[in-house]
């Protein structure tokens, strides 16, 4: 239920103070329409006075300009249309509440403008209202402090003249209980799974009845479209690994590549810290003698000594700099010290040298690739053209120059990418290349000449279709194996369907479902809680919640899922009460009374704009779109 009555408060907060109400108001507010006549600048008139275009050329504009930082693509025709009407609905909104404040002599005085300003975030430093800012970021926003004053004002006269017929609305118990009650909603099932693979297999038919089961069942065992076709490739994907690339260019990129990320001299080290250089000496003394690390460690506690381990450390990274600089200077494997520290001396041994950065060879391998890939792609710029004047000669795929770098290759294969025997056809390439040439293969027809084809990562390639083989009914001969298969699961699922068509007819003819089950061995078990409201529980599709709702306690019914059929009983209704759930229900009062204050300020609206005729000027309108 919470994510219900969130849905409709997130709508609201997303539609922003008067959202719903400006889009009842373009579609009630501007049915009246007519063009004006001359070259007047009026688009909209309301209560008989006119409203400039400019007003709305620039409400379009800014959400124009809105929708573009939203990172939207750039609007079509009818999306232009639907802005430029949303523009001329805030602007006539704009009028209509404007002339009615008027009309009641309502004013916004400047300090509450003031205060207002005060309040928003983006307009102060540290904390305080600042000038040069609220300049600063109205500039960023194509705006002036004159117009984003003026429409504050607007705003707040909007709020006193609605905010009190609104205020006043509160959704009733009457309308509250009712929604409650259905949306917090919980049925419990009690169920039987009858699996379609635990069934008995039936002795094997004769090929008379897998015959009768093969043509009854033509599209079990019937070959997709399949087309034979001849294709060259040219790629610097695949060109690359053949290119030879001189050995002072790798080594000129090597020296790059170190450069840019420089390797930094590590250690892996066993310290110890002691606090008096006699104990440190006899620890020395041990460790050299050829004690592991856990016995001088145990041997260290003994003196109250410290130890520890770092791995991959760098010279800054070890905390006292004298120890730093014998780590760095010792030989890997040799117990050093005692070196005297801040607070007493160290022992260490090292026990691993390396550098940072990634491993050279490694990195070599990259670095060519790199290189192979360039020159690879040098190569396809060069050698296109020549493709291209060989096939509007009308060159044959398979006598094309063998200096062009071309992969080429020839099968038969399904809109899928398969070959007829089940198997991923073998195109060149990675899986958007693939995929493109597929696409072209089946978009082509049988003869028709070979094109260029711009591919995925600066690839060409151009086929041509030799054969379309159409779907057809594969020989039973071939397909036996299959038919026989389908017809040992057909009746695997004909045998669980009667089981559990028998057990719901047994249930509705009044019988337990528990001894029922009981009896034939099944294992019942209840559902979670299942709601009208949010996902259904784990293993319980929409369609069975729906079912779910339409019983009543005791009804049966059954169900076909993915390994089988579920026979299920509604067992149990539960209805919580506001009490039983407060928070729940204070969320869904908040939401209903803000949805009947909408209602009320629509009807207001729709009271405004009847009485003020407003009127617009569709072609003079239209021009701000087209």
């Amino acid at each position: 239920m919470l994510v219900w009555v969130r849905k409709i408060m997130s709508n609201w907060v997303a539609r922003g103070f008067f959202g719903l109400l400006v889009v009842l108001f373009l579609l009630w507010g501007i049915s009246n329409v007519f063009t004006l006549a001359g070259g007047s600048t009026a688009v909209a008139r309301v209560a008989g006075k006119p409203v400039d275009i400019s007003a709305v050329q620039a409400a379009y504009q800014a959400l124009l300009t809105q929708a573009a930082q939203n990172g939207q693509p750039q609007p079509d025709a009818a999306t232009r249309q639907q802005i430029a009407e949303q523009a001329l609905a805030q602007v006539l909104r704009k009028q209509v509440l404007e002339q009615e404040a008027g009309r009641l002599g309502i004013a916004v005085p400047d300090s509450a403008i003031r205060q207002m300003l005060d309040q928003i975030p983006a307009f102060q430093t540290n904390g305080v209202f600042d000038k040069a800012k609220f300049a600063q970021v109205l500039q960023q926003n194509n705006s002036s402090p004159d117009q984003f004053i003026a429409d504050v004002r607007h705003d707040l006269s909007d709020r006193q003249l609605l905010g009190p017929i609104m205020a006043g609305v509160t959704a009733p118990d009457a309308l509250l209980k009712p929604i409650f009650s259905a949306m917090a909603e919980q049925r419990f099932a009690s169920t039987v799974q009858i699996p379609v693979a635990t069934q008995p297999l039936p002795a094997s038919p004769d090929d008379a009845t897998l015959q009768r089961f093969w043509r009854n069942h033509p599209d079990q065992f019937t070959a997709p479209e399949y087309r034979k076709v001849k294709l060259v490739i040219l790629s610097p994907a695949l060109l690359a690994p053949s290119e030879q690339v001189p050995q002072a260019d790798v080594d000129a990129a090597m020296a790059h590549a170190a450069g840019t990320a420089p390797s930094v001299p590590e250690r892996s080290v066993q310290v110890l810290s002691v606090g008096d250089l006699a104990s440190s000496s006899r620890i020395e003394a041990a460790w050299k003698k050829g004690k592991s690390w856990s016995e001088i460690q145990a041997m260290a506690k003994s003196f109250g000594a410290s130890a520890i381990e770092l791995s991959s450390a760098t010279q800054t990274q070890i905390p006292n700099a004298n120890l730093a600089a014998a780590v760095f200077a010792a030989e890997p494997g040799k117990v050093v010290g005692p070196i005297a520290g801040d607070t007493g001396m160290y022992v260490f041994k090292v026990t691993q040298t390396g550098q940072s950065g990634p491993d050279q060879a490694a990195l070599r391998a990259q670095v060519m690739q790199q290189l192979q890939l360039q020159k690879a792609q040098a190569d396809v710029a060069q050698d296109v053209d020549g493709l291209q004047d060989a096939l509007a000669g009308q060159t044959p795929l398979d006598q094309l120059p063998a200096n062009l770098g071309l992969t080429a290759a020839e099968g038969t294969l399904d809109a899928n990418g398969n070959t007829p025997d089940g198997t991923p056809a073998p195109v060149p390439g990675g899986d958007a290349l693939k995929a493109a040439v597929i696409k072209a293969a089946f978009a082509a027809h049988q003869g028709d000449p070979a094109q260029l084809t711009n591919g995925p990562d600066g690839s060409y390639f151009a086929l041509t279709v030799d054969q379309v083989i159409p779907p057809a009914l594969a020989p039973f001969a071939q397909v036996r194996g299959k038919v026989l298969s389908a017809w040992l699961a057909d009746q695997q699922t004909r045998e669980a369907e009667q089981k559990a068509a028998d057990l719901l007819y047994a249930v509705q003819q009044g019988q337990k479902l528990d001894a029922l089950a009981a009896a034939k061995h099944y294992s019942v078990t209840t559902t979670p809680a299942i709601t009208r409201n949010g996902p259904p529980p784990a293993g319980i599709d929409t369609q069975f919640v729906n079912v779910m709702f339409s019983l009543k306690p005791g009804q049966a019914t059954m169900e076909q899922t993915a390994t089988g059929f579920t026979v299920a009983v509604l067992s149990q209704v539960v209805d919580p009460t506001p009490e039983q759930d407060p928070a729940d229900y204070a969320q869904l009062t908040q939401a209903m009374t803000k949805l009947l204050q909408e209602d009320i300020g629509e009807s207001f609206l729709d009271g405004l704009q009847r009485r003020d005729k407003v009127s617009v000027n569709q072609k003079l309108l239209s021009q701000l779109y087209q």
